[in-house]
């Protein structure tokens, strides 16, 4: 009977020793497997400003875009929002549709940007090849650490002769930059607060050459005094832009000002014309 004690006594010792050691060695593994676990790359996001065409293709506006990316450098992103082109349905794209980046690199403040020579196929009427590399060179010099930017188009410094030469890279270009007043929904918005604050003069100077053969200033002022008066009540809650050959309309949604949290809220839509002229936008009288 003692024998058998012993037996049954030596083989619980072991069971345990063998029970505890084996505990140690799985958890040594899986600490291990943590270990060579890669963590996950951190997303962060990129306020970017880019530059498109304007509605004439003879200087640049700015578009902000928001994008989270966890891989990609700024400069790359940039690029590649360029190329897919403008929301903004007033702006245009000024890089050809089937351009491929190459590469982007940048040293000691100089972005070298390398494209594929499909970026030479500008469409004269469509694009403009001069706003084209302002539109790249401006946009990327928007990134503090970015002075310069050099154009490559498959390795090569040739291409854009007689236009430009890339034999240098290029710094930052703000000649053809559109102010942002000049965008057609901020000329509306100066148009209504003009006549909001009865500043008849200044807003008949916004509009068309054809409105103003239909109306004098005494006859415009009699037009639009009644209009002024009634949405100096209202606020411009939305707006839709739409863009045709010669002219933008746009779609505002008013909103009637609540003068009691409990008040419901009074909405109109309205219809607003402006084309282009004399280097401006003008806003188009209803009929």
């Amino acid at each position: 009977m003692k024998v058998y004690e012993r037996v049954m006594m030596s083989l619980l010792i072991i069971f345990t020793i063998g029970y505890v050691f084996f505990n140690i060695l799985y958890e040594s593994h899986l600490n291990n497997d943590e270990m060579i676990i890669p963590p996950f790359p951190d997303k962060k996001k990129y306020a970017l400003k880019l530059y498109f065409g304007n509605a004439q293709n003879d200087g640049l506006a700015s578009e902000k875009r928001i994008i989270i990316s966890s891989e990609k450098k700024e400069e790359e992103l940039i690029l590649e929002e360029l190329i897919k082109g403008p929301r903004n349905k007033t702006l245009n794209v000024l890089i050809p549709k089937n351009t491929q980046m190459i590469s982007v690199k940048t040293v000691e403040g100089i972005c070298y940007v390398n494209f594929s020579k499909d970026i030479l196929n500008v469409t004269w009427g469509k694009m403009n090849q001069e706003m084209m590399i302002w539109s790249i060179v401006n946009s990327i010099t928007e990134i503090s650490y970015i002075h310069e930017v050099q154009i490559l188009v498959e390795g090569n410094k040739k291409g854009f002769e007689p236009i430009y030469s890339m034999k240098t890279s290029l710094f930052r270009n703000e000649k053809f930059i559109e102010k942002e007043i000049d965008i057609p929904i901020n000329i509306f918005r100066q148009f209504l607060s003009y006549l909001i604050n009865e500043d008849y003069k200044k807003s008949y100077k916004m509009i068309d050459a054809s409105s103003k053969e239909k109306y004098d200033l005494v006859k415009y002022k009699l037009m639009v005094g009644s209009y002024a008066q009634e949405i100096k009540n209202y606020e411009i809650n939305m707006y839709q832009t739409q863009k045709y050959q010669k002219e933008v309309v746009l779609i505002i949604n008013f909103r009637k000002k609540r003068a009691k949290i409990s008040d419901l809220h009074e909405e109109m839509i309205e219809k607003w014309k402006l084309i282009y002229e004399e280097g401006v936008w003008k806003i188009v009288l209803p009929h």
